[in-house]
This record gives structure tokens, sequence and C-alpha cells, in this order.
């Protein structure tokens, strides 16, 4: 049973304000500069106001709330973490937490938080949600997107959108998205998640992109992966050129849907 998206930020604050008390990661152990005792106390705070409710007072998902959630929250105690500027199996930047909690995840029941919390507070809650796991302050993230400043976009021109479908084919985008990317392609049925769960390929044609739809946010996508059903493509995609193609193409598949259809359309059709 999926929570409807205008209830969440409330049953985040309930759930989460009824706690009195977090075990979290105040007691992990932290390599590097001396801690900031107040940012440690903001983040606690926020977590217990905002996220507790889902995430739960270990930040293993399993929170009051999270059994009406499909999908289920984010475990921060395994340190996976799918929206990332870092090698795939990294731990993800700081910054790259932030963003997560300020865009939220579309298409999930993780709201955007930016109009809700400062810019403190987000980076405060950041920074304890990655304390949850043993690996933070033990690991150096890799860093293999460069900052949104650095990128630079090419126009979506139509040659570039042709050669984008040609890498598509190439690799072989369609034997989970589908031929016209409607995430339902030959081998959508068996694609499962890092704990085991059914997961969909995203449906291009939606529009709706869980780690944001700019084409920096594809791109970040298509370079770093998303974990066990989404692979890297750093390697098979080195030429900045076609890594540009192929995000063009990719966003060139959403279509404008009718009101019904954006209402009550699923994201996939099992075809």
């Amino acid at each position: 049973m999926r929570a409807p998206m205008g209830t969440l930020l409330l049953l985040c604050a309930a759930i989460g304000g009824c706690s009195t008390r977090v075990e979290g990661p105040e007691a992990t152990t932290v390599a590097g500069p001396a801690r900031d005792l107040a940012l440690e106390a903001e983040g606690r705070r926020v977590y217990r106001k905002a996220c507790l409710g889902c995430h739960g007072e270990r930040g293993d998902g399993n929170g009051p709330g999270a059994r009406m959630l499909d999908p289920g929250p984010r475990n921060f105690v395994a340190g996976v973490y799918k929206f990332r500027s870092t090698s795939s199996g990294s731990l993800p930047l700081v910054e790259d937490v932030e963003r997560t909690i300020a865009e939220g995840v579309r298409g999930t029941t993780m709201p955007a938080w930016k109009s809700h919390l400062s810019r403190r507070e987000r980076h405060a809650v950041a920074e304890y949600v990655l304390g949850f796991s043993d690996r933070f302050g033990q690991e150096i993230p890799e860093r293999l997107v460069p900052p949104e400043a650095e990128l630079k976009v090419p126009a979506p021109t139509p040659a570039l959108i042709e050669q984008g479908r040609g890498i598509y084919l190439r690799l072989q985008c369609a034997r989970c998205h589908g031929e016209h990317g409607r995430g339902n392609g030959p081998a959508a049925r068996d694609l499962t998640d890092e704990e085991g769960r059914p997961q969909r390929p995203l449906d291009f044609t939606v529009g709706i992109y869980k780690g944001g739809g700019r084409p920096v946010d594809v791109y970040r996508t298509f370079v770093t992966g998303l974990g066990s059903t989404m692979p890297s493509f750093a390697e098979a995609l080195p030429s900045e050129d076609e890594r540009w193609a192929l995000v063009h193409y990719v966003r060139s598949l959403s279509r404008k849907k009718g009101v019904l259809e954006y209402l009550f359309g699923r994201q996939t059709n099992w075809e």
C-alpha cells in the first residue's frame, strides 16, 4: 500500500515527533577533522522531526510508517546509496545526500524537503544519516562526476538525439527499458534491488526520473549507476559526446499525457 504523497510530510512529522529518543550515529567513530557537536545536535533534531517516522530510530529503514511505503525507506546502516556523484559501491558525498533531501525521490514517497528545511538543516541531517553506517569516516568516497558547475551541457540537436538512439541500442538499454523506453524490456521482470525486492526499470516516457530529470541529473545516473539493477556506464561511455547524446535521447522519449493518465497511470506497462 503506497502512502499518498499529500500526507507524507504529516506522516513523517507526526510519527517522528512522537519519539523522545533516537539511537543513531552519534556513537560512530569519525576520523578526520574535529566533530562539530552543534551540527550533530542539529542533525539529530532534524532527523527526529522529519526522518525517524520512515527510516527508524536506528536508520535501518524500519520506522513506524515504513510498512505503508512502497518502495520502502532507505536503510542507512547498510551505507548503500543510489543517487551519488561517486563510483559504484562507494559512499556518496555529503552534497549528494543533501541533494536527495532537498529534491526528494520522484515517483516514490520520499518528498522534497527544500521548502521545509533550511540549507543548514539539510546539511546537518545529511551528515547525520551518513553516520548511521560504519563505513562513514572509514572510507573516502571517490568522486566520479564533476561538480555541476563544471559540466558543459550541449544543446539537444536532432543529430545528437539520433546519435543517442544508436548508443541506446548498442548498449542494449532496451533489454530492461524496452525498445521505446517504456520500462517493459524482456529482462524487466527479473530485476531486484540490493535487498532482493522487485525493481521496475524506469519508464522514460513518463518523464519522471528518481534522481532528477535535468540533463545533469540523467548524466549522473548513467555515469555512476544506481546499484544492483542499473550499472555504471562510465567505462562503456568514456566519450563525453556520447554520454550527452544518450542523455538527450532518453529525455526525448518523454511524452505528454492526458490528465487521467497522469493521475492514474502506472509507471510501467508490463506488455
